[in-house]
């Protein structure tokens, strides 16, 4: 017996070359670290940035474009004007910590709550995180869709281990619940700031690596699984100088080889 095959409805795309390639200009980018780790710094030596600084005084000895923000609605109206800049090609968020507390203070008090985890007889607990998961999925339509590169620093989250230290939740992004999963899943990158004693000095560290403990990554070739040394005059130079570099051979010292050429190309700057 014949089986008859229909015909397919539409035709499919031949294969192609990627979109993007290089530094990103758009998009979500996380910065995730320790206080202290270099995150404001990183982000406001960006050329052509605008860093919105959330938390009272946390950029007072950081040199760049910064305008320190008190409230959401300050917050969003500044964001707005950011995009709205041409100048403007970088926005910086310093921390999205803040902002998430903010929304959930802004939902609280919308239901005469003090507290988003307040509960009271007539208030659903599962509409306020509900509305407090729409602030999260705005805001990352706003990021995507700005068309620049929008670079959020969040303090990180210590990872969840058992009684043997394995681990049970890795470090993340310190937002409530499943809002951390969704800014890492829409993120273009995610990276995480840290310092090191080295001899005498204390040297800066930005990776991309996941490890055992966190979720870092990149949907960008070029950095993923890359650890990069903080130049401290130009950080972003040392960052954007790993496209500078040529693909490194595969002898088994890949990642050693480029980190010191970023070095030295950020240095150079």
């Amino acid at each position: 017996m014949e089986t008859t095959v229909a015909a397919p409805t539409r035709t499919l795309v031949a294969p192609r070359d990627k979109k993007f390639t290089g530094m990103p200009t758009s998009g979500l980018f996380v910065l995730v670290g320790l206080p202290k780790s270099a995150k404001t710094t990183l982000i406001a030596s960006a050329p052509n940035s605008y860093v919105l600084e959330c938390e009272a005084g946390g950029a007072d000895r950081v040199d760049g474009r910064i305008e320190d923000v008190a409230d959401l609605q300050n917050f969003r109206e500044a964001f707005k004007a950011a995009v709205e800049t041409p100048e403007v090609k970088i926005i910086g968020v310093d921390t999205i910590d803040v902002v998430s507390e903010w929304w959930a203070t802004e939902i609280a008090k919308s239901h005469g709550l003090e507290a988003i985890t307040e509960r009271r007889a007539g208030v659903d607990g599962f509409e306020l995180w509900g509305e407090y998961g729409k602030r999260v999925e705005g805001f990352i339509a706003a990021t995507k869709g700005c068309g620049k590169l929008v670079v959020v620093a969040a303090h990180c989250k210590d990872p969840k281990l058992d009684e043997k230290n394995n681990v049970i939740i890795p470090a993340g992004i310190n937002v409530y619940g499943k809002a951390a999963s969704l800014l890492a899943s829409q993120a273009d990158l995610i990276g995480y700031t840290y310092k090191k004693q080295v001899g005498a000095a204390t040297e800066y560290f930005l990776t991309f690596r996941g490890g055992p403990l966190g979720i870092w990554g990149s949907r960008v070739e070029e950095l993923n699984d890359k650890t990069i040394r903080l130049d401290r005059k130009n950080p972003w130079g040392s960052l954007t100088a790993v496209f500078d570099q040529p693909k490194p051979s595969t002898n088994g010292h890949k990642t050693e080889t480029v980190d010191r050429k970023v070095v030295a190309a950020g240095r150079r700057k």
